[in-house]
Formats: C-alpha cells, sequence, structure tokens
C-alpha cells in the first residue's frame, strides 16, 4: 500500500520488515490494547516475528517508530548507543524521581558512578547473614505448607525478599511486618498504574490522566510510601557527624544502603531528595527483581528432577547438611549458579529493555533513526540462534563451559547489559544462590513450569499455574 512504501522509504534510513497489521494513521498502537497477560503474549509474538527475520525489525505505535532487536551484536550497540529510557519510564518519575531506574543523561551518569562502590562484592558480602537469616525464616514458612498440597510460593517468597531488601537497605529489621507488606503493595498498584498510562495512549497527557482520577490515587500510594520510610531517614541521618555514624546497638552491625550513601551525602555528592530517590529505587528494585527470579527458579528446578538432584548433591558436598553460607561456599556452588542463570534465561526477569534513540545509531544492516524509540527484546534474545539449536530448552550445563556461550553473555545479560546493566547484579545473584541452596537442601520440589500464565509489568508476574509441592528430605 502507498502510506506502508512511504513509511519505509520516506527517511534517508529505511525501515527494517514491519511487524504484520500495520493500519493507517493509528499504525499498531491497538495492540498494547487488552490486560497485561494479553501484552505478554504479543511481546512473545514479537520476538519470535524479530528473531525470523535476522533480529531487527519495525512497528509505528503512534507517531514514532519503534525498532525491535533480537540479535546480539545490534542489541548490543543499542544498549551501549541508547543510554536515555524510553518515555514510559516518565510515568514513574513522581515515585522514583530521577533514580538510577528513571535518571538519564549526566544526572544518571554522575549517580552510577558514586553508587558503584555501595554494590562492590566486599559490601554485598557483609549482607549475607541477612540472607542466611531470611532464608531459614523462609524455610520455616514453607515447612508449615509442606503436606498441604500445592502452594503457591509468592506470598512466602515475598517476605523473604521485602524482609532482606529492608534490612539491606535500611538497616534494621521491620518492626510491622503489614506496614511492610503495604509498602510494597503500594509500590505494585504504582507499577500497574503506570503501565496502565503507558498502554492506554489517552492517559499520556496529564489532563485526562488527573481528570480520571488516577493522579490523585497516585499521590495517596506515594504520600503512604514516604511516611513508612521518611521517618527511617531522618533516624539514620542524624546518627552522622563529620562523616562517622554513631553506632547503636538498635541496628545491624554490617553498613547497608542507607548508610554508604549518606556518607556520600556528607561530601555533599547527593541532595537530600536524591537519597530519598536512590532508596525508594534500590528498595524496590531489589525487591521486585528477586522475588520473581526465585519464583521462576523453583519452578524450573521442580519441573527438572535431575537438575535438581544434582544440585542437592553439590550443595551437600560444599555447605554439609545444615550449616549457614560464607562468601567462599558461594564460589564453590558452581552449577546452583549455572542452574539460576539458566532459570533466567529461559524466563527472563525482564523481558525487554525500552530506550531512546537520540542519535543516528548504525546498525549492522539499518540505521536507527533519531527521535525514534528501540526495544532490546532479551527473551528473543536469550533465543537467538548463537545459543545452537537447543536455544529453547532447559539445559544448565551450557554455563558450565564459558567458551560456548555466545558473546554478549559476557556482559551479564540475565541482569539486562551494556551501560546501562543491573548494577545490584552481584547482589541479586548472591541472595537467589544463597535462598536456593537452603531450600534445596532441606525440600523437594515438584513443579511444571509449562503450565504457568504471566503478566508483563516491566516485569514477568506469574498469576497463574505457578504453584508448587514441597516434600521434606530425609
Amino acid at each position: 500500500m502507498y502510506w506502508r512504501t512511504r513509511l519505509l522509504e520516506s527517511e534517508a534510513h529505511p525501515l527494517p520488515p514491519l511487524y504484520p497489521g500495520l493500519l493507517p494513521i493509528i499504525g499498531h498502537t491497538y495492540i498494547l490494547l487488552g490486560d497485561t497477560s494479553k501484552l505478554w503474549l504479543t511481546l512473545k509474538k514479537i520476538c519470535d516475528y524479530s528473531l525470523q527475520h535476522e533480529g531487527v525489525i519495525s512497528a509505528k505505535l503512534g507517531f514514532q517508530i519503534y525498532y525491535f532487536i533480537s540479535d546480539p551484536e545490534d542489541a548490543l550497540v543499542a544498549a551501549n548507543t541508547c543510554l536515555n529510557k524510553h518515555f514510559l519510564y516518565s510515568f514513574a518519575n513522581y515515585w522514583l524521581g530521577e533514580g538510577l531506574v528513571t535518571g538519564f543523561g549526566d544526572h544518571w551518569h554522575r549517580h552510577r558512578q558514586m553508587l558503584k562502590s555501595c554494590f562492590s562484592l566486599p559490601v554485598i558480602n557483609r549482607y549475607i547473614e541477612v540472607f542466611n537469616s531470611q532464608s531459614r525464616i523462609l524455610l520455616s514458612s514453607f515447612e508449615r505448607s509442606t503436606g498441604k498440597g500445592n502452594l503457591y510460593p509468592t506470598e512466602h517468597i515475598n517476605t523473604y525478599t521485602l524482609e532482606s531488601s529492608y534490612a539491606t537497605t535500611f538497616g534494621k529489621t521491620a518492626n510491622d511486618e503489614t506496614t511492610l507488606q503495604q509498602y510494597m503493595k503500594a509500590t505494585d498498584e504504582m507499577v500497574s498504574l503506570m503501565m496502565k498510562r503507558f498502554q492506554k495512549f489517552w492517559l499520556h497527557g496529564d489532563f485526562i490522566y488527573t481528570l480520571l482520577g488516577y493522579k490523585k490515587q497516585e499521590s495517596e500510594l506515594v504520600k503512604f510510601r514516604d511516611g513508612i520510610t521518611d521517618e527511617i531517614i531522618q533516624t539514620k541521618s542524624s546518627f552522622f557527624n563529620e562523616s562517622k555514624l554513631n553506632t547503636k546497638s538498635t541496628y545491624v552491625s554490617y553498613q547497608p544502603f542507607l548508610h554508604l550513601i549518606l556518607e556520600q551525602h556528607t561530601k555533599n555528592a547527593f541532595t537530600d531528595q536524591e537519597i530519598t530517590e536512590e532508596l525508594h529505587t534500590a528498595m524496590v528494585a531489589a525487591y521486585e527483581t528477586t522475588s520473581i527470579s526465585l519464583q521462576t527458579i523453583l519452578l524450573m528446578i521442580g519441573s527438572f528432577p535431575k537438575v535438581q538432584e544434582r544440585m542437592y548433591e553439590e550443595i551437600l558436598q560444599v555447605l554439609g547438611t545444615d550449616r549457614d553460607i560464607d562468601k567462599e561456599d558461594l564460589r564453590k556452588l558452581i552449577y546452583t549458579e549455572a542452574v539460576i542463570k539458566e532459570s533466567m534465561r529461559v524466563v527472563p526477569t525482564s523481558p525487554a529493555i525500552a530506550r531512546s534513540v537520540d542519535k543516528d545509531v548504525k546498525l549492522k544492516n539499518y540505521t536507527m533513526r533519531t527521535g525514534s524509540q528501540c526495544i532490546i527484546l532479551l527473551h528473543g534474545l536469550h533465543r537467538h540462534s548463537s545459543w545452537g539449536p537447543d536455544a529453547d530448552q532447559f539445559k544448565p550445563e551450557r554455563w558450565l563451559d564459558p567458551a560456548t556461550l555466545p558473546a554478549y553473555v559476557a556482559t551479564d545479560a540475565t541482569f539486562s547489559f551494556g551501560k546501562r546493566s543491573c548494577i545490584g547484579k552481584t547482589y541479586a545473584m548472591t541472595s537467589l544462590k544463597i535462598a536456593v541452596a537452603h531450600i534445596v537442601r532441606k525440600f523437594i520440589i515438584t513443579a511444571d513450569y509449562t503450565k504457568v500464565q504471566y503478566q508483563y509489568e516491566i516485569t514477568l508476574h506469574p498469576v497463574s499455574g505457578h504453584d508448587i509441592s514441597l516434600e521434606r528430605r530425609n
């Protein structure tokens, strides 16, 4: 058709193949409509179509051109060149501000450089006591559910990740579990509002968003959340005097993220507002990704008994029957780490990365146009032919020989990749490895990951079929 041909050729840089179903004026905007379960199915179809067309396709959403990329080489170019997040993330500015997830430009780069040390291995190793303690609490929670048929692990795992995130972020355990649950419920509702606003283009503008009452709902959620954390931040800040924290017996001995960022504050590196924004970002990111990843890992372990047995043998050999895990043990849990990485490859917690294209970007066969948007399809990337003919299969052994892995894996694509890769990937892997080792050592897990249904709200959330059963080991 004429209008389709003009779209492809009217600019200096021709577009890659268009996703099917382009309509006049609205383009592909209609594919965003529906609930977030349908949105996930749509994203998978786009991944498949991209893989069938050399890893790069295009679509028109509203007045903007979108590039969908699943080719590893092109994806890495896009990830390292397009550093500004998609406008979708601006919908989170009211409740996350300009922290590491939502920030852009020089502001993001400055924060990234200053916060690197807060997520270094020596710092993360000091959190091992928290992860061990919370893992044992999780085991007790699971223990009460054994012998009662299938269980949905979400509530149990959310409590583990909530308590762990709260302790490592603020340096104290939660006094009221109900309040903590409400904190994350408010966060989940804010994420849902953000996705609703993105999917429904008529909500993009502030006027209609406010008129329909969503702005008021968002404000109330932020007010509730801030009421929980502001007092903690103020109390902790009062203990600082000339860059030295006055240790109190009511707080833990390790340095949580709040202490580390307050030390930066004494050097005038952060404003009070920036501290609050980075704390909320750290809390939400640690909770959200770890919780969903741990559920996925347990589902995969329970679906493959031979894999689970091999993990169990490694864990017993390294840890024995009951002792806690230390930093030396983590290095030795090689197969356990392979299972974690393979689980996150097959079912990535964040299946796509959205970026803005602020200058022409040359890919292998195409040039992305200035002012367009690009979506890096991690779900498609993990099924690219560079993984071999068994790319769609769960095979932890592939991680045991780095020489056989695709080149891009060196950038830790399980935790995003490129210059804006997840700064907390060491935190996440340490937490996951400790929790998984404790669970597999105590329970036999049974599950079927093929029955799980997901919804896509920036991250993948299981909504049905994610039940597991637990049996105590002798």
